[in-house]
């Protein structure tokens, strides 16, 4: 009987869809990469050896299950949210105001933003000035959130102008010319939920 960790497991038998859960290998090489982390980075935190995380990649070789939430628990993960089971991490995902990159937009307006790329949006904090205004259309792909958390905004969407005050929402394509400005004399704000790497 082939021991669980061996390299001579076969490959094929974490790749049959019908067990209903990705390859482990697969999941860390994904997470591994968007994280930028090597393989001697994750086995140091983990306590496994690069030999053996390098095997797992490839589908070369199993993983028993303590070893599957060590390895889960350096991506904030639990086994179950680790293998697509659970959509959420075992940990919180902290973002310290201090820590989010913050973007000059333009004069009077900054930006800041969360980017969740493992999960395919990204967050942005719009903090508008009195009589600011964004100096050109935004086009992009995907779909906007929008929500005015403070103050009043007008938004620019295809041409005609939405006045959304604290509190109001708005969705659209992004696909169409859309823009933000401040008419008033208080500063405004606005998060936005964009289905689209932007930022």
């Amino acid at each position: 009987m082939t021991a669980p960790d061996s390299p001579t497991h076969p490959a094929s038998h974490r790749t049959d869809p019908e067990l209903g859960f990705p390859a482990p290998g697969e999941v860390l090489r994904r997470l591994r990469t968007q994280r930028g982390m090597s393989l001697r980075q994750v086995a140091a935190e983990c306590g496994l050896s690069v030999s053996f995380l390098a095997s797992l990649e490839r589908g070369e070789t199993d993983i028993a299950l303590e070893r599957l939430g060590r390895l889960a628990k350096v991506f904030g993960h639990n086994v179950g949210s680790f293998l697509g089971f659970s959509p959420g991490q075992a940990a919180p995902s902290l973002f310290p105001f201090r820590e989010q990159p913050m973007i000059e937009r333009a004069p009077g307006i900054t930006y800041r933003v969360l980017r969740a790329p493992e999960l395919g949006y990204q967050v942005v904090q719009g903090d508008f000035a009195p009589h600011s205004a964004l100096g050109e259309d935004l086009q992009h792909e995907g779909t906007d959130l929008i929500i005015v958390t403070e103050g009043t905004l007008v938004t620019r969407y295809n041409g005609v102008d939405h006045t959304l005050r604290t509190g109001d929402c708005a969705r659209w394509s992004a696909g169409y010319p859309h823009s933000f400005r401040n008419d008033t004399d208080q500063p405004a704000r606005m998060v936005a939920l964009l289905f689209s790497s932007l930022y």
